[in-house]
């Protein structure tokens, strides 16, 4: 039976697969995975944040990528050993044929042989007897001085004749049979040299998709080797990083819980026994409060605060009534408001304002909840625009959505 590669199966290989993306598509998710990333982890810079995103990209792919190269290295194997078996069968039918010729020349020589033996027996029985026929046989054994040696001349030469043309009969029938066998042997040289050209394609293609699936592995590999080594130069400063943010972070809390102490000491008034809002209303969350590992360092890190997308200039709000105990630069923070709220609860609580654009109040300012604090900006280690909201109880970071309500 012929084995046809259909259509079907070269666009089969040649397609890409259910599960790879385009690379547009690829694009767009490493572009949404950087927006996450530097979401999840303030001051991580958008190139450093493609890297991880392409890293995870790459790590993901890979089994896929790892599994297609398996199947064309198997369909191309598969399609040597159809070429190769196909080589032989047609280098032993082209065989085949070639002796089925060298048979019909062999056979028509001898052919030619017997008819030269055939005309020479009878010229050579005319010579001697001088017989041509039954009746002239018999007037040659009647004349001949000795009638028994006429005879057995005569047939003789007829004997003789007969085997040769018996002989010239059956390579006759040989040589058509061989004819046929030849016939035969030339339709199935045909065929095979039609399949070997459909298996010929099959390896080419499969030669082709076995290409195309060891460049895009090869490829995800190196984007995967060289995003890791780039993480891992960075390791080194953002483990600095993180440390001089978490020592900013302790050092602010200690200044709040020192300015709260000191005004419960002095009996500076504070709000009592009230409540907190959500800062930003209607904006949306865009990093939730929590611990989450740092896609550099690899260390875990608490994000302080819940980020609200709040775009650059747009007023945010106080959660609660309270008096302004700072507002200015702090560092990673950006521009910072730090608003006390006295009691409420029986907790010491205050809120925090951070990388705002600009500060619409000063330290020792009483304002009330929904006043106007900042503008929202994106100075300090921050990436984008928005409002990273704090709420520290008793000078230690809490969830803010644990308080505001």
């Amino acid at each position: 039976m012929r084995v046809l590669f259909s259509a079907a199966c070269v666009a089969a290989l040649l397609a890409p697969t259910a599960a790879q993306a385009s690379p547009a598509e690829e694009k767009s998710a490493v572009d949404q995975r950087v927006e996450e990333l530097q979401a999840e982890h303030e001051g991580l810079s958008e190139e450093l944040a493609r890297v991880v995103a392409e890293l995870e990209e790459a790590e993901e792919q890979l089994p896929d990528a790892e599994a297609a190269w398996e199947e064309a290295a198997d369909e191309l194997e598969e399609a040597q050993r159809k070429d190769d078996e196909l080589a032989a069968r047609l280098t032993s039918a082209e065989n085949a044929q070639d002796d089925i010729r060298e048979e019909i020349s062999s056979g028509e020589d001898r052919i030619e042989e017997s008819e030269r033996a055939v005309v020479q027996v009878g010229r050579s029985a005319y010579r001697n007897s001088g017989v041509t026929s039954d009746l002239a046989m018999l007037v040659e054994m009647t004349q001949s001085e000795n009638g028994i040696d006429g005879l057995a001349r005569v047939d003789s030469a007829v004997r003789g004749q007969r085997r040769t043309l018996t002989q010239l009969g059956e390579q006759r029938s040989a040589n058509l049979n061989n004819q046929d066998r030849l016939d035969a042997a030339a339709d199935e040289v045909s065929e095979l040299r039609d399949e070997a050209a459909e298996v010929l394609l099959e390896k080419e293609t499969a030669e082709s998709a076995a290409r195309d699936a060891k460049d895009e592995l090869d490829g995800l590999i190196e984007r995967k080797d060289s995003a890791a080594k780039t993480i891992e130069d960075n390791r080194s400063s953002a483990e600095d990083e993180l440390r001089r943010q978490k020592e900013e972070q302790d050092r602010l809390a200690e200044e709040v819980r020192k300015w709260e102490e000191d005004a419960e000491r002095d009996g500076v008034p504070l709000p009592g026994d009230g409540e907190l809002r959500n800062p930003a209303p209607g904006y949306p969350i865009t990093s939730p409060f929590g611990w989450r590992t740092h896609p550099i360092s690899g260390t875990r890190k608490l994000h302080t605060g819940t980020d609200f997308g709040v775009p650059c200039g747009n007023e945010v709000y106080a959660a609660g009534d309270g008096v302004v105990v700072s507002a200015g630069t702090a560092g990673g923070y950006g521009n910072r408001v730090v608003v006390s709220h006295g009691k409420i609860k029986g907790q010491s609580i205050s809120s925090t304002y951070n990388h705002n654009t600009r500060l619409l109040v000063s330290p020792g300012d009483t304002v009330g909840q929904g006043d106007p604090v900042a503008l929202a900006g994106t100075t300090g280690s921050s990436t984008g625009c928005h409002l990273h909201f704090e709420v520290m109880q008793n000078g230690t970071y809490v969830d803010p959505m644990d308080w505001i309500s």
